[in-house]
């Protein structure tokens, strides 16, 4: 992938758009009126008798799934104009995976750090929120995968901090607490003063677009997402707002989150991201919400990553 200059945002996604990375279509969010009209509409699925037949008795019995989600982080996932209804390519993804399984969706917004908790204490039958699957994350639930995303950091246009993600030392950045991109200023930060260099100062927010406002409003000096969020925030604030800066680096899955001990519905979810792969919908999802880079080969429960 190019390195990204001082250029137009348009321009950096369609230099994105050329090295594979992400295809950007049109899609909502934001709370804007044409939203209804530029979100994609969602593929119809049918249920597949033998897939349906993996699910555990009490969620077949029960017929639909309550899904924990973080629902303000487009275009994964975001609420429509109504303040209710949860859109995004995460929602879309999983509810065609669940209709294979002939199970309805409930999908609930909740904060991003509770999500897991919620579903291990069973609050929740799933979590669902561009979660990168981790050892860590996956020591407490099981995490199916189905997509992957790499992380981009992203400043005020022109870069007027001269930002470098390899060389943060002493700058403001803004992220979503509890999220691997914490950790990761938490890290570089450390290796900052393991330097005996200024820490950089890290402020966390709940949500990203809380995060994303400090960078337009000039409060702090970077943040970064994953790939998918942080280009929808340089398509969503306009031209000549935001630009990236670096390369998108640690390409990893997002899971889908189950209860440690409900490994039969991992794996009837994994079967299920199979099928709709096999059969096209997941393709033709990820076309219409133009982010066709992330695509995955097949889903796994608990897959081997590097940290």
């Amino acid at each position: 992938m190019a390195t990204h200059k001082p250029l137009s945002h348009r321009t950096s996604l369609a230099a994105l758009a050329a090295a594979g990375v992400l295809t950007l279509s049109a899609c909502g969010g934001g709370g804007e009126d044409d939203t209804a009209a530029e979100t994609p509409e969602a593929p119809e699925v049918s249920a597949d008798e033998e897939l349906a037949a993996m699910v555990p008795d009490d969620i077949r019995e029960a017929g639909t799934v309550s899904i924990g989600v973080e629902s303000a982080y487009a275009p994964g996932e975001f609420l429509d104009e109504d303040g209710e209804t949860v859109l995004g390519f995460n929602v879309d993804l999983l509810d065609a995976a669940l209709a294979k399984l002939d199970l309805e969706s409930e999908w609930v917004s909740a904060n991003f750090d509770s999500i897991i908790i919620g579903v291990d204490s069973g609050t929740y039958d799933l979590g669902s929120s561009s979660f990168t699957i981790t050892q860590e994350r996956m020591e407490a639930v099981n995490m199916v995968s189905y997509f992957s995303s790499g992380t981009q950091w992203f400043v005020p246009a022109g870069n007027p901090e001269g930002v470098d993600p390899d060389n943060a030392c002493g700058l403001r950045v803004a992220v979503q607490s509890d999220t691997t991109h914490d950790a990761d200023a938490e890290a570089r930060s450390d290796a900052c003063v393991e330097a005996g260099e200024d820490p950089i100062t890290i402020e966390k927010f709940q949500s990203q677009p809380q995060a994303t406002e400090t960078i337009v409003s000039g409060l702090n000096d970077a943040s970064l997402a994953d790939m998918p969020t942080a280009a929808y925030a340089l398509d969503q604030t306009g031209e000549g707002v935001l630009e990236f800066v670096g390369e998108q680096y640690d390409a990893a899955p997002y899971g889908i989150v189950t209860h440690k001990d409900d490994t039969e519905m991992a794996e009837a979810l994994a079967a299920a991201f199979d099928s709709i792969i096999e059969d096209g919908t997941y393709q033709e999802i990820l076309d219409e919400w133009g982010i066709s880079g992330g695509a995955i080969e097949g889903a796994e429960v608990n897959p081997s990553v590097e940290e």
